[in-house]
């Protein structure tokens, strides 16, 4: 998943190493959001209906602002699926059935906290296509 690179993205996507309740995830999508100015943020891949799985460990990167809640959502050519919010501190293991599907979007929402200027990331840990 890491090397794909998104067809859009409403901010900036980063990719690499991040770390979730003290584990380090090195091959990591992360979205960046705050309350003020990126409220929101997605990327949207290009996945061509050529794998059978999304595997991901999702939560608040370690070195977020405490007391912030984002929400996390998944999309299959533009269909969501369930949503999770998540503060720092908690993460979740995600294994989606994605065969047959053009689009993944991944998307991260700044929900709750009380921080204006101090970003958020949140983090698709060791994000992966598999078959």
């Amino acid at each position: 998943m890491v090397d794909l690179d998104p067809l859009s993205s409403s901010y900036n996507v980063d990719k690499g190493s991040a770390d979730l309740r003290g584990r380090t995830y090195p091959q990591s999508v992360f979205l960046r959001v705050d309350k003020n100015s990126i409220p929101a943020n997605d990327a949207e891949y290009n996945i061509a209906g050529h794998w059978k799985f999304f595997d991901a460990t999702i939560g608040v990167r370690d070195d977020s602002p405490t007391g912030g809640m984002l929400t996390f959502e998944l999309f299959l050519d533009g269909n969501p699926l369930p949503a999770h919010e998540l503060s720092i501190g908690e993460s979740r293991e995600l294994h989606i059935k994605v065969a047959g599907a053009l689009r993944l979007k991944l998307k991260v929402t700044f929900t709750a906290g009380e921080y204006y200027d101090n970003y958020s990331y949140g983090v698709w840990g060791n994000a992966r296509l598999t078959n």
